[in-house]
């Protein structure tokens, strides 16, 4: 699984339980923009690991990998 702030190996989980590497524990990840839509995404979790995806779902379905 990557860093979702800088994309390293993530190994912990930030307070938003954002997959992190052991130096953006304290950090947040910046949203990207859906590419849909143009809402923000947040990270959520599925069978083959973490990803973004839009907060608008299900309506919109955009995706972006971490």
């Amino acid at each position: 699984m990557n860093c979702a702030v800088c994309g390293g190996t993530a190994t912990k989980l930030n307070i938003e339980k954002q997959p992190v590497c052991s130096r953006h524990v304290k950090s947040k990840a910046k949203a990207p923009a859906c590419p849909d839509c143009k809402l923000p995404m947040m990270i959520r979790a599925g069978k083959y690991g973490a990803f973004w995806g839009c907060m608008a779902f299900p309506s919109c379905n955009g995706i972006k990998k971490i």
